[in-house]
């Protein structure tokens, strides 16, 4: 009798451990919110039959990664060198994932690892999940990983319920081009009709709406911006500072014009998430151009301390918060980083800007002669065609194409009022201070406000002799003035 009762009370403090651990996990998970699990996935492969679902699964992991483990997710194009490796911190997670579509089934092959793993020789850790529904098969993903799982999801879901809707899911998250988006919107906008509570289906209508907005304005049709917002909106309110869905849609809002909106939805987020550096790149960007320098500085930083040490630079934009600063040393570092990585037209207009500012007009034709080699349209591409006019002395064809542009422009469903302050810019360099006077005020009332630069940039130097300028300045000011009052610097930390 005596053993039983040591062997059950044994037994119980077995229980009791293991609940008091698991706790104490719990414990550790709320009060260090800000402990950093990077995770890094490498290239999906994964046979869709016949379906583009990589660029989709892989988003759709790093959602799963960011709002459920509260991890920071990097991705690369394939598994660094052992010279990379040795750079990597030891525990981070490598992850690996196979699988294939059979019907609406989808059988995974998820596979993990960390650098000192790999470095030891250890083989992949790999499990291979049987042909399952879509939403089954990720749920035992999630089961299978080696990280906790604590953050709850609200009243929404990250998938759809039917396992067709899943793949056209994918389908539609692996699309990358612009026009291929505003094309598919019929499409994207059936699939949330169809599952209303999927907040993956909401952001993904709302990112391809976001991208009609610049390519397409005529298809859109009037009143697509609130669409975009509202879209936007319902994903937040089913998976509550849902990451990727808050960073578009704060971008949204800072085109827009809103950005004090977008800071207090980045806010939100990154309360709730705070390792995800997307976040801290959505506040640089509203921050900069509502002149709140010193904010946008501390976000880039905490970003670029959450990706150490791959720190990679951003995807989206050419990053200007250093060039506002006057910081132009930094700000070319950054365009050299970015050119490693791709060659686009934002690039090379901020590289012809630079060299330029700098007093550099040969280096500068050189940059804006080369966007003609990156193919496409754009508004980079336009501006450097009016830069090129400007260097090669084609002063009145550089007006006449910038009055094409801005015309064009001013149809736009998005305005943008970063790229119309570059409008003014080229105006004044053009020597037409009324239209940069013009431009300027329009930028003013897009929400670009960062006025440091308004009063600082070299290339407005004639359009700061004219008449409607004092005004205006004082206009700059004050807004300026009020958003510092409502979000100090500290607020653009977690």
């Amino acid at each position: 009798m005596s053993l039983r009762l040591t062997l059950l009370s044994l037994r119980t403090w077995l229980v009791l451990l293991t609940l008091g651990l698991g706790g104490l996990l719990v414990w550790h998970y709320i009060s260090h919110p800000h402990r950093r699990i990077q995770v890094l996935i490498l290239p999906a492969q994964v046979d869709g039959g016949g379906m583009d679902v990589g660029q989709g699964l892989e988003t759709l992991f790093s959602d799963h990664l960011e709002i459920l483990a509260g991890a920071t997710v990097l991705h690369a194009r394939a598994l660094p060198e052992a010279t990379d490796l040795k750079r990597l911190p030891p525990g981070m997670h490598l992850l690996r994932l196979q699988g294939r579509r059979e019907g609406d089934l989808l059988a995974l092959t998820p596979a993990w690892t960390t650098p000192a793993h790999i470095l030891a020789g250890i083989p992949w850790a790999e499990e291979s999940l049987p042909p399952m529904e879509p939403r089954e098969a990720l749920t035992a993903w999630v089961a299978h990983w080696p990280l906790a799982t604590a953050a709850p999801l609200g009243e929404g879901e990250l998938l759809p319920r039917s396992p067709k809707h899943f793949w056209s899911l994918v389908q539609a998250m692996s699309i990358q081009g612009d026009q291929e988006a505003a094309a598919h919107l019929e499409l994207t906008q059936r699939l949330v009709e169809e599952e209303p509570g999927c907040a993956t289906a909401w952001t993904t209508l709302g990112d391809h709406l976001y991208r009609s907005l610049w390519v397409n304005p005529e298809r859109a049709g009037v009143g697509l911006n609130s669409r975009t917002h509202k879209a936007f909106q319902r994903a937040v309110a089913l998976v509550p500072g849902h990451p990727r869905a808050t960073f578009l849609w704060s971008m949204v809002l800072t085109d827009t014009g809103n950005q004090s909106a977008a800071l207090r939805a980045l806010g939100e987020a990154a309360r709730r998430h705070p390792n995800v550096p997307d976040l801290y790149q959505g506040y640089a960007y509203a921050g900069r151009t509502s002149g709140l320098l010193e904010g946008a500085r501390l976000a880039l930083a905490r970003r670029k301390t959450l990706l150490s040490p791959l720190a990679p630079p951003s995807a989206w934009i050419a990053e200007t918060t250093n060039l506002y600063f006057g910081d132009w040393a930094a700000f070319d570092q950054e365009l050299q980083q970015a050119r490693a990585v791709r060659t686009d037209a934002g690039i090379l207009f901020y590289s012809g800007y630079l060299a330029l500012l700098k007093g550099d007009r040969k280096g500068a034709l050189v940059h804006m002669k080369a966007v003609d080699e990156t193919g496409g349209t754009g508004p980079f591409q336009d501006l450097c065609r009016v830069y090129r006019a400007l260097l090669e002395g084609r002063i009145q064809d550089g007006l006449t194409e910038l009055r094409r542009i801005d015309d064009i422009r001013g149809k736009l469903r998005i305005p943008d009022g970063e790229l119309t302050f570059k409008e003014a810019e080229a105006y004044a360099l053009l020597g037409d201070a009324d239209r940069a006077v013009d431009c300027a005020t329009r930028a003013f009332v897009q929400g670009f406000s960062c006025a440091r630069w308004y009063e600082a940039s070299p290339f407005l130097e004639r359009m700061r002799t004219h008449p409607r300028w004092p005004m205006l300045r004082r206009n700059i000011r004050e807004r300026q003035a009020v958003l510092e009052g409502s979000f100090p610097p500290s607020s653009f930390e977690p």
